[in-house]
């Protein structure tokens, strides 16, 4: 799989987040119960992608790992992915909780 299309995955699977987050939020019917889970969803979206920022970060500082660019693309595009699917799950779970 090509960088290219990595990215173009990636924006589509945001695209579907966005838009599940814009009709959620048109559906509820209290406003503050709906900003409460999109701040709480965006919180641990987040941290999950800080922390893969990190581990990236961590990764190419290491002295006895050494990593082509393309591999560190692909790394920070899965970091950026696993953020994107827990803001996902983290909104349609906490839509369901609360």
């Amino acid at each position: 799989m090509t960088i290219e299309l990595a990215i173009i995955l990636l924006t589509y699977l945001l695209l579907l987040v966005m838009s599940y987050q814009i009709i959620f939020l048109i559906n509820t019917k209290e406003d503050k119960r709906g900003c409460i889970i999109i701040n709480t969803s965006y919180k641990h979206a987040y941290i999950i992608l800080l922390f893969g920022i990190l581990i990236v970060y961590t990764l190419i500082k290491l002295p006895h790992i050494h990593l082509a660019s393309q591999t560190i693309s692909y790394l920070i595009l899965v970091s950026k992915l696993i953020s994107v699917i827990t803001l996902a799950v983290s909104i349609f779970l906490l839509s369901k909780k609360l």
